[in-house]
C-alpha cells in the first residue's frame, strides 16, 4: 500500500445502480480533510465494497453476475478478476488466504483463493448456501447474504438478512463445514455485523435495532452457540423507530477502545452512537451480567442514504458515504468521540458506496 495515507471511495458506475466513477483514490492529509483527488478508475464496475488485501485492493462488483476484482492501489488498474458465482455481490472480505463474497441476490457466499484472483485464473468459485426465508415477503422472500466477517477464533461470518440469521461457518482445512447459526427475531434482517469479544452486534436493516448476542459453551468440548441478549434502538426510542415512514440501518462499527459503536441509518440519514461498554464483563464475577447498549447521540449524516462511513477514531474523524445525495461528508469527532452537528468538509461524489482508509 503506499505510504502516504489514501481515502478510497468507491461509487456505482451503471445506469440503474448509479451514477458514480468507479474507484478513487483522495489524499489524506494530517489534520484528517480530505485533499486532492490522486486517482480515478471507471474499469471497476459497480465497486459496492472495497478492503484492503495484502498489496492490493479487493472490490466486490455488484451485478446480475457478481465479480470480485483485485486493483494496484497506486494506479487503480485491475490486476486480476474472477466471477462470484452469485448475483449482486455486495461484500468482500479477506479471511487467511481466500477472498470471500457475499452475493445479496443468490441469498449465498462464495469463495476463491486469492492467489488465483491476482493472476486473473479462471477459477470456479466455491459455493456456500444455506437458504431461508424470514416473515416479510417483500424483502424477506428468500435467503440474501449481506456481509462476510471473520472471526478470531478461526471461523467465517455471513449475515443474510433473508433469513434473519447469522451463519457461521469453518475455516479448517478449506471444508467450509456450516457450523450453526446466530438467530435473530422475526424480521430483524441482519445486515452488518461487528464483533466486541465473545459478543455479536447486528445491525438490522429491517427493525431498526442493534440486536446483542453472546457466545457461550454448550459443553467442555468448546462447542458454542449464539444466544440472543437484547436488542436497542438504533435511535433516542423506540416510538423515533416506530414513527419514521423509512428506518434502514447500514454500516456499523466500534470505537478503537471498543467502547462506543457508531450506525449509520437511512431515511432519517442519520449517524447514531450507542455506548456498548456495558458489555465488558470479561474477568468479573459470575453474577455480572452485561448491560445493553445505551444511545448516546444521533447527528445528521451530511446527506442523504448513508450506505457506509469509514470510522478513524485515533484522528478524530468520521467519512460518511452519502449514496443518494452523491457526497461524502467529513465530521470531527470530539474528546467523547461524538461528531459534530454539521459536517467539516464535504465533497461530491457520484452514488458513493464505500470508503476505505489504507
Amino acid at each position: 500500500m503506499p505510504s502516504i495515507p489514501n481515502l478510497f471511495v468507491s461509487g456505482y458506475t451503471e445506469e440503474g445502480y448509479g451514477a458514480g466513477p468507479g474507484l478513487v483514490s483522495f489524499e489524506l492529509l494530517a489534520d484528517g480533510l480530505v485533499g486532492e483527488r490522486r486517482t480515478e478508475s471507471s474499469t471497476v464496475v459497480n465497486p459496492s465494497f472495497v478492503i484492503a488485501g495484502g498489496s492490493y485492493l479487493l472490490a466486490a462488483e455488484e451485478g446480475p453476475q457478481g465479480k470480485v476484482v483485485a486493483v494496484d492501489p497506486v494506479t487503480l488498474d485491475v490486476a486480476g478478476r474472477v466471477p462470484t458465482g452469485g448475483a449482486d455481490s455486495c461484500h468482500v472480505a479477506l479471511i487467511e488466504d481466500q477472498v470471500w463474497a457475499a452475493n445479496y441476490s443468490s441469498g449465498n457466499a462464495s469463495v476463491v483463493p486469492l492467489s488465483a484472483l491476482i493472476a486473473g485464473e479462471q477459477v470456479s468459485p466455491r459455493i456456500l448456501a444455506h437458504p431461508g426465508s424470514g416473515p416479510l415477503p417483500e424483502r424477506q422472500g428468500e435467503s440474501h447474504a449481506h456481509q462476510v466477517t471473520a472471526t478470531p477464533w478461526g471461523t467465517a461470518l455471513v449475515a443474510d438478512l433473508g433469513a434473519d440469521r447469522v451463519d457461521e461457518y469453518a475455516l479448517a482445512a478449506g471444508g467450509f463445514a456450516l457450523l450453526g447459526s446466530a438467530q435473530l427475531p422475526p424480521g430483524a434482517g441482519p445486515r452488518h455485523v461487528a464483533l466486541k469479544g465473545d459478543f455479536l452486534l447486528v445491525a438490522g436493516e429491517l427493525d431498526g435495532y442493534l440486536h446483542v448476542l453472546q457466545r457461550t459453551s454448550r459443553d467442555a468440548d468448546s462447542d458454542h452457540f449464539w444466544r440472543w441478549l437484547f436488542k436497542s434502538p438504533l435511535a433516542g426510542s423506540a416510538q423515533a423507530v416506530e414513527d419514521s415512514e423509512e428506518f434502514y440501518p447500514s454500516h456499523i462499527e466500534l470505537s478503537e477502545d471498543g467502547g462506543k459503536l457508531y450506525a449509520a441509518v437511512r431515511g432519517p440519514n442519520t449517524l447514531v452512537v450507542l455506548d456498548v461498554s456495558g458489555l465488558d464483563v470479561s474477568g468479573l464475577d459470575s453474577s455480572t451480567t452485561p448491560a445493553p447498549p445505551r444511545f448516546l447521540g444521533a447527528v445528521s449524516s451530511g446527506g442523504n442514504w448513508p450506505r457506509h462511513f469509514a470510522l478513524d477514531t485515533a484522528n478524530g474523524k468520521i467519512y460518511v458515504a452519502n449514496q443518494l445525495s452523491n457526497n461524502v461528508a467529513v465530521f470531527a469527532l470530539d474528546g467523547h468521540g461524538l461528531p459534530g452537528a454539521e459536517p467539516v468538509q464535504s465533497l461530491e461524489f457520484g452514488s458513493p458506496t464505500c470508503i476505505l482508509i489504507a
